[in-house]
């Protein structure tokens, strides 16, 4: 990736940068890689063409400050009050950890459109979004290391498959509940900006399901005498087994 912006534009004032930071938001989140317009961005920020050059190296620059903003943004969001995994149940940390994701883009709606077609479409420079998922991807191998040594996560369970479930839902959750806020009159006729978007009824509901399935669908049956943990082939065969 090339360089971040150059000093004068972290020079600006705060009102300049952060127009022109919102401008560029929204052509990212609106438009392919290739149909970004460094013209549209001055002319609508404000600011002469020379000048943007005088913040950034070119159009790259721009994108890779706008995922280092999501990435920067993020931390800070889930640095507030964020559990020990070693300390509770793994299900409960990933409730957690799932919730504060899809809050903060349900938050951050327009600066995350940039940031799912980095992931999502062709055309965009790919390699800090393969780096990103490769970090996702070796955090959540980690996790489930300690769900398995906790007894949360039944042994059987592959560990890069629950790896992968896990970083699909992290990342793709958010995403869908967006495209359900965004589908129809239901939602905003019972919804009125009062509460955050992660208070609504459809939200939850589709929260709580998602981690219904995770854990029932991965983890260890606590239904089951101590010492005698039920594994998710068991429960199936014993469904089959009543089916019959």
């Amino acid at each position: 990736m090339p360089a971040m912006p150059k000093e004068t534009f972290f020079n600006l004032p705060d009102e300049k940068r952060e127009r022109i930071t919102a401008v560029a938001i929204e052509e990212f989140g609106h438009n392919e890689y290739a149909d970004v317009s460094i013209s549209r961005i001055v002319a609508k920020a404000g600011i002469a063409k020379g000048s943007f050059y005088q913040y950034f190296v070119d159009k790259e620059d721009l994108y890779s400050y706008l995922l280092d903003l999501i990435a920067q943004r993020k931390t800070e969001a889930f640095s507030l009050d964020q559990p020990d995994p070693q300390h509770m149940g793994i299900f409960q940390y990933l409730h957690w950890l799932i919730r504060a994701g899809v809050g903060f883009e349900l938050a951050n709606r327009e600066l995350m459109q940039v940031g799912y077609r980095a992931f999502n479409q062709t055309g965009y420079p790919k390699a800090f979004a393969a780096q990103v998922r490769q970090e996702s991807r070796r955090f959540f191998m980690r996790l489930v290391a300690t769900g398995k040594e906790q007894g949360d996560i039944a042994p059987e369970i592959d560990d890069k498959l629950a790896a992968f479930i896990f970083d699909a839902v992290f990342t793709g959750l958010g995403q869908y509940l967006m495209s359900v806020v965004d589908s129809g009159e239901t939602f905003e006729k019972t919804f009125h900006g009062e509460r955050t978007l992660m208070e609504h009824p459809e939200v939850v509901r589709i929260f709580e399901q998602t981690m219904e399935l995770l854990e029932h669908g991965m983890g260890v049956c606590r239904s089951a005498p101590a010492g005698a943990a039920v594994t998710a082939q068991e429960r199936h065969k014993g469904d089959q087994e009543v089916e019959a």
